[in-house]
């Protein structure tokens, strides 16, 4: 059984990532193969599926979508030119053995990268049901909107933290008019479906 595939025993990857130290041993069993793989278009991960890639590279070139509640754990670095995008309440799982990189982040589930994280736009959490595990995240602006995300070092333009009601306010001034409605609204499906469309949730500048 791989490093990998005894993850997918855990019910939630906090006891194993929620630290740094715990970070580091974990990346130290992983054993990604030196090859690449790539994915033309989008990639979907539908309900109920786990998906699982050795490579040291994957690298997709539209949308990751994943469905409610699915899991994809990749042991080397994942590499997303589109928009990654979990909506829903129940647990779904992004794992990432080296770095993660995206255009936006969308995300109600779990994340974990043992490496950094880096998002061109916003990488938006919400809730407090589940966590991000990252030494480094880096994106124009950062929202964990209810959620405690465990992230040693933020960088980031604008850094958003609390309850939706609490923030609100600081979200108007950044979001993209259409989004900034839809956010109002309290539909964070709308949000997402902006986000797999293609659409950009910021404002530009």
């Amino acid at each position: 059984m791989s490093p990998l595939q005894k993850l997918l025993e855990q019910s939630s990857l906090h006891d194993v990532c929620g630290t740094a130290a715990q970070r580091a041993r974990l990346k130290a069993s992983l054993t990604p193969t030196p090859t690449t793989r790539q994915v033309d278009g989008d990639l979907k991960l539908s309900e109920g599926q786990d998906l699982l890639f050795e490579e040291g590279l994957v690298h997709v070139k539209g949308h990751l979508i994943l469905e409610d509640p699915s899991r994809l754990l990749v042991a080397g670095d994942l590499v997303v030119e589109g928009n990654i995008v979990n909506e829903g309440f129940d647990y779904a799982l992004l794992f990432v053995g080296g770095a993660l990189s995206a255009h936006n982040l969308l995300f109600h589930g779990e994340v974990v990268s043992l490496g950094s994280i880096a998002v061109k736009g916003v990488a938006w959490t919400y809730y407090n049901d589940h966590s991000t595990y990252a030494d480094l995240l880096t994106a124009r602006v950062v929202v964990a909107d209810d959620r405690a995300d465990a992230v040693d070092v933020v960088r980031a333009d604008t850094h958003l933290v609390g309850h939706s009601s609490q923030i609100t306010e600081a979200l108007g001034k950044v979001l993209h008019a259409q989004a900034w409605d839809a956010h109002k609204a309290g539909a964070y499906p709308d949000l997402a479906k902006r986000l797999c469309q293609g659409k950009e949730l910021l404002r530009e500048g």
